[in-house]
C-alpha cells in the first residue's frame, strides 16, 4: 500500500487530492470580501481626511481642546489644602496659554513642558500645592515666551 492509497495517514493535503474532490462551500458568504475591501476605502478616506484637517490648523484647535477639557477637569481635583488665589492664578495662566495658542503666538511645541507635568499631576486625580505651583510655573515661562501681538 502506498501513501496515496491511504488518505487518513496524510499529514497535509496533496495538491492533486485537492483539485480532484468535491467543491467546499465558501467559509464567507459572497459579499464579504466587497464589504471588508468597502470598510478598507472608508477608513483610508477618514484617515486622510483627518491628516488633512490636523495639518491646516486643526492640530491647534485639538490641543486647545485638550487643555481646555483637561483644565475643567482639573478644577475638581484640587486638594483640600490648595488655595483659592493659588487655583485662580493657575486658571488665569492656563486661559493666557490657550488664548497664545489660538493666536498662534505659542506653538505647539512649546506646549510639551506643561502637557508632561498636567498629565504628572493629574494622574492620581489629586492635584496638591506643589504641582498648582509648578503647573503654574511652567505656564507661566511658556506665556512669557509668547510672540508679540502682529501689529
Amino acid at each position: 500500500m502506498t501513501v496515496s492509497e491511504n488518505p487518513s495517514t496524510h499529514r497535509f493535503v496533496w495538491p492533486a487530492d485537492y483539485y480532484s474532490g468535491p467543491v467546499r462551500s465558501p467559509i464567507l458568504p459572497r459579499w464579504a470580501p466587497f464589504g471588508c475591501g468597502a470598510a478598507a476605502v472608508v477608513v483610508l478616506i477618514i484617515v486622510f481626511a483627518g491628516g488633512a484637517f490636523l495639518s491646516s490648523g486643526g492640530f491647534v484647535d485639538l490641543m486647545d481642546f485638550v487643555i481646555g477639557m483637561t483644565a475643567s477637569e482639573m478644577k475638581g481635583h484640587y486638594a483640600a489644602e490648595v488655595p483659592a488665589a493659588q487655583r485662580k492664578s493657575l486658571d488665569d495662566e492656563v486661559v493666557l496659554l490657550r488664548k497664545n495658542l489660538r493666536e498662534e503666538k505659542v506653538s505647539v511645541v512649546q506646549l510639551q513642558p506643561f502637557l508632561e507635568r498636567l498629565q504628572d499631576a493629574s494622574s492620581d486625580k489629586k492635584i496638591t500645592t506643589q504641582e498648582v505651583a509648578l503647573l503654574g510655573d511652567v505656564a507661566r515661562r511658556i506665556n512669557a515666551r509668547a510672540k508679540p501681538a502682529r501689529g
